[in-house]
C-alpha cells in the first residue's frame, strides 16, 4: 500500500484547503488510533478505514462524511472515547461515527425477520443518510476482502448483503453492492 501522504492525496485531491485539512487530521488520528491492529489478512487495520473513506470519496461525499469514514471504527475498536472525538472533530462527525457503530451492533434472529428488521432500522436511522452510506462503504470494503474469513462467515455475509440490497429499493445501495458479487457457497 502507498505511504500515508500518497493515501491522503488520493482522498483530498479535489477538496478545498479546509476540507483537506479535516481529512488529513482524521487520517492521522485513525492511523494512530488503529496502530498495531491487523485485519484477518495481516494488513494494518488502517487500510480498511482508508479504503472505506476512498469509497466515500468516489461517491462524492462531503469532507465530514469522509472523515467519519476514516474514524468509523474508533469507538468500537480502540480506547478512544466519545469526548475526544467530539473535542477533535465536533458533534456532526461524532454523530456519524456513533450511528455507524450502532448499525454494527445490530443482531437478528430468524432469516426473514432479519432482512425486514434491517430494512426498517436503516430507514429509522436515516435521520442522516450519511450514516447508512458510511456503513455501506464499510460493508463494501469488507465484501472485497471476504476471502480471509471462514467459509461459513463468508457465506452469511454475502447472503445478508444480497438480501439487504434487494430489500432496499434505493439506487445508491444497488451501486454500492455489486450485482455480480460472488455468493460464497461450498
Amino acid at each position: 500500500m502507498a505511504n500515508i501522504k500518497e493515501m491522503i492525496d488520493l482522498i483530498t485531491g479535489d477538496l478545498c484547503k479546509k476540507d483537506a485539512v479535516l481529512i488529513e487530521k482524521a487520517c492521522a488520528f485513525a492511523e494512530k488510533a488503529h496502530a498495531g491492529q491487523k485485519r484477518m489478512n495481516g494488513e494494518p487495520y488502517f487500510n480498511h478505514v482508508f479504503e472505506t473513506a476512498k469509497i466515500l470519496t468516489q461517491l462524492g461525499m462531503d469532507a465530514k462524511t469522509i472523515a467519519a469514514g476514516l474514524l468509523h471504527d474508533i469507538l468500537e475498536d480502540t480506547e478512544i472515547k466519545e469526548e475526544e472525538i467530539k473535542r477533535e472533530f465536533g458533534d456532526d462527525i461524532l454523530f456519524l461515527i456513533k450511528g455507524v457503530t450502532k448499525l454494527g451492533t445490530l443482531k437478528y434472529r430468524g432469516h426473514e425477520r432479519h432482512v425486514e428488521s434491517l430494512r426498517k432500522f436503516f430507514i429509522a436511522m436515516a435521520n442522516d443518510l450519511r450514516v447508512v452510506i458510511i456503513k455501506f462503504a464499510d460493508r463494501l470494503h469488507n465484501l472485497r476482502t471476504l476471502e480471509f474469513l471462514r467459509e461459513d462467515k463468508r457465506e452469511r455475509i454475502s447472503i445478508e448483503s444480497i438480501e439487504v440490497k434487494a430489500s432496499l429499493k434505493m439506487p445508491l445501495f444497488h451501486m454500492l453492492i455489486p450485482r455480480n458479487m460472488p455468493r460464497w457457497k461450498k
